[in-house]
C-alpha cells in the first residue's frame, strides 16, 4: 500500500515543431494547481484494488469521483493529504475489497507515516485479520513496489491523458472534478500485472531475495559523506599540541639554528606522504593525487534541530506494539484533559476578576427611541398583545423588588457586563442555575419595533455563564410575534425597558 499525489498542473513532455524555431508554445494547465492524493494497494500476483482519492476540500462531494475506476472511494481533508481519519476509511475499503478475516489473514506492507499508525487503525486491522508490517525508515525508494515500477508509469500516462483533455477542451483548465477520470485512464495503463509483479521482484519481497541489493547500494554519496562524529573528535584531539609531537631539531655548532631573519630549516618531506602509493616506491616518488590538491567538496555539518521520534520496521498489529499505542493514546488524552482544565481555570479566574471589578450600577437617562414603520414581516400581521395600549414606565416592576434573587430555568433577565469604559446591558434567558453561576442564552434587540415596543430575538451561539451578581432585573415572560416560523423566534416584553438602555 502506498500513496502518490496528482495535481491539476501539467507540463508537456514532448513538443513537436519545425526545425530552427527557438520559442515554442504549448497548451498547459493553470500555473497554480490543487493536489489530490491517490492511495493504491497491490499484491504479489499482479492484482490491484480500486484506488482511494483524498481531495483538498472540507466537505466531500460524490461528483468528485465522476469517471473514476469502478469501486473507488473518496474522502476529503483540508490539505488533500492522508491523515488518520482518511486512513481509517482506506482500511475499511481495503478490508471490503480483499475480503480478509481472522481465518484468512492478509499481510499489508506500508511505510512508517504517522497517519498510518493510530490506535483505531491498528484495532480495525487486527479485528479483521490484517497484519500491518512497516518498512524501515528512508527505504521506501528501494523497498516500495509501487514506487519502483508503477507510479512513474502512472504519472506519465496521467500527464498524457491531461494533455489530451486540454487539447480537446480549449480554453478550459483542469479542476478536481476531472482528476478522477484522468486517473482512470492512467490507472488502467499502469496497473498491469507485469508492472506490479516486477515491483515485487526488484525489491526482493517476492520472490524473496535478501541479496537483491549489492554492497555499493549502502554506500553514502561522495559529496554528502560526512565524517563520523567519533572519528572527528579523535582526530581533533590528535592534532592538539603536546610533547608527543616532533619539532624541528638543529645541529650543534655553526648550524645550531637559523640566522636572524631567516626561516627555519624544515625536515625533508616523507615520500610516502607525497605518493599515492603506500609502499612509497620510487616510481611514484613526488606524485600528489588531484584529490589531495583539490578535494571534493563535503557537506557541512548538520545544524542542531528538534529530534524526531525514531521509528523502525515493525508489525504494528502485534500485542506489544498495540499496547504501546494504547499508552500513547492515554497520555495524549491526559494531556488534552490537563490543557482543557487549565483553560477552564483561566476562564474562571478572569470571570472572578471581572465580577470583582463591577461598579455600582447607575441607570442612565432614557434615550429617544426611533420607531420604524415598515411593511416587512414584523408588522404585516396584526398581533393581539395584552397591554399594548398602556406602554409607559409604570408598567415596569419596582427596581427595589427581589425578583432577581429567585431565579430558575426559563426566566428572562437583564444582565450587566462591565466594559473598559462603561457597562452594557443585555437581555438573557436563564437555562440553568448552579449556585452563584447562571447559564444563560442572550437576545439581541432589533432596530425595528412594534407599537413602540422593541423586538428581541436570539443570536446564534451567543451564550455563556454569568454570576448572579450580574443580574440586574428579572423580566416578565415575553410574548411571541407568531404567524410564521421566523416570527416565532421574535419576542416583545409587556413592560417598559427603555431605562435599562439594552444594546442592539
Amino acid at each position: 500500500m502506498d500513496e502518490t499525489g496528482v495535481t491539476t498542473v501539467q507540463t508537456p513532455k514532448q513538443i513537436v515543431t519545425e526545425k530552427g524555431k527557438k520559442q515554442v508554445g504549448s497548451v498547459t494547465s493553470a500555473e497554480r494547481g490543487e493536489l489530490v492524493t491517490v492511495a493504491c494497494a497491490v499484491n504479489a500476483t499482479g492484482n490491484a484494488i480500486p484506488p482511494m482519492f483524498v481531495f483538498p476540500r472540507v466537505r466531500f462531494k460524490e461528483q468528485f469521483l465522476n469517471g473514476s475506476p469502478a469501486g473507488s472511494v473518496g474522502y476529503s481533508t483540508r490539505s488533500g493529504w492522508m491523515n488518520e481519519e482518511a486512513f481509517i476509511v482506506f482500511m475499511e475499503h481495503f478490508i471490503r475489497q480483499t475480503n480478509c478475516s481472522t481465518d484468512h489473514p492478509v499481510l499489508l506492507i506500508l511505510d512508517n507515516h504517522e497517519s498510518h499508525i493510530s490506535l483505531k487503525a491498528v484495532t480495525t486491522a487486527k479485528e479483521n485479520g490484517v497484519v500491518m508490517l512497516t518498512l524501515p525508515p528512508h527505504t521506501s525508494h528501494r523497498l516500495q513496489p509501487l514506487d519502483k515500477t508503477v507510479y512513474y508509469s502512472m504519472k506519465t500516462y496521467y500527464n498524457s491523458a491531461m494533455d489530451g483533455w486540454m487539447r480537446t477542451n480549449p480554453g478550459r483548465t483542469v479542476t478536481i472534478y476531472e482528476i478522477a477520470g484522468l486517473v482512470n485512464q492512467a490507472f488502467m495503463s499502469a496497473m498491469t500485472p507485469k508492472n506490479i509483479t516486477s515491483g515485487f521482484r526488484v525489491t526482493g519481497i517476492f520472490p524473496f531475495n535478501r541479496d537483491i541489493f549489492p554492497d555499493e547500494d549502502y554506500a553514502p554519496s561522495v559529496l554528502t559523506d560526512r565524517p563520523n562524529p567519533e572519528e572527528l573528535s579523535t582526530s581533533a584531539a590528535a592534532d592538539l599540541p603536546g610533547p608527543s609531537h616532533e619539532e624541528p631539531t638543529y645541529a650543534t655548532g655553526l648550524d645550531a639554528g637559523p640566522e636572524p631573519g631567516e626561516p627555519p630549516t624544515l625536515p625533508e618531506p616523507n615520500p610516502k606522504q607525497l605518493s599515492g602509493d603506500e609502499s612509497g616506491s620510487s616510481a611514484h616518488l613526488g606524485y600528489v593525487s588531484p584529490e589531495a590538491i583539490l578535494p571534493l567538496p563535503k557537506a557541512t555539518a548538520r545544524r542542531p534541530r528538534m529530534r524526531r521520534k525514531k521509528v523502525k520496521s515493525k508489525i504494528v498489529t502485534d500485542t506489544p506494539e498495540k499496547m504501546e499505542l494504547e499508552e500513547a493514546q492515554k497520555e495524549k488524552e491526559y494531556k488534552m484533559a490537563e490543557k482543557e482544565k487549565k483553560k477552564n481555570e483561566r476562564q474562571k479566574k478572569r470571570g472572578n476578576k471581572k465580577r470583582g471589578a463591577l461598579k455600582e450600577f447607575k441607570p442612565t437617562k432614557p434615550k429617544t427611541k426611533v420607531v420604524v414603520s415598515s411593511s416587512s414581516e414584523e408588522s404585516d400581521i396584526s398581533i393581539p398583545l395584552n397591554d399594548t395600549t398602556d406602554y409607559d414606565s409604570s408598567d415596569v416592576q419596582n427596581d427595589d423588588d427581589d425578583g432577581d434573587k429567585d431565579l430558575s430555568a426559563g426566566d428572562f433577565v437583564i444582565v450587566n457586563f462591565a466594559g473598559k469604559k462603561k457597562s452594557y446591558n443585555y437581555v438573557g434567558l436563564v437555562e440553568k442555575v448552579d449556585g452563584a453561576d447562571i447559564s444563560a442564552k442572550f437576545l439581541r434587540r432589533s432596530k425595528r419595533s412594534l407599537d413602540g415596543k422593541p423586538i428581541f430575538s436570539f443570536k446564534e451561539n451567543d451564550e455563556g455563564v454569568i454570576s448572579r451578581e450580574d443580574v440586574r432585573k428579572k423580566l416578565p415572560t415575553p410574548q411571541k410575534l407568531g404567524g410564521t416560523a421566523r416570527r416565532e423566534q421574535k419576542f416583545i416584553f409587556p413592560c417598559s425597558i427603555d431605562k435599562w438602555d439594552v444594546v442592539y
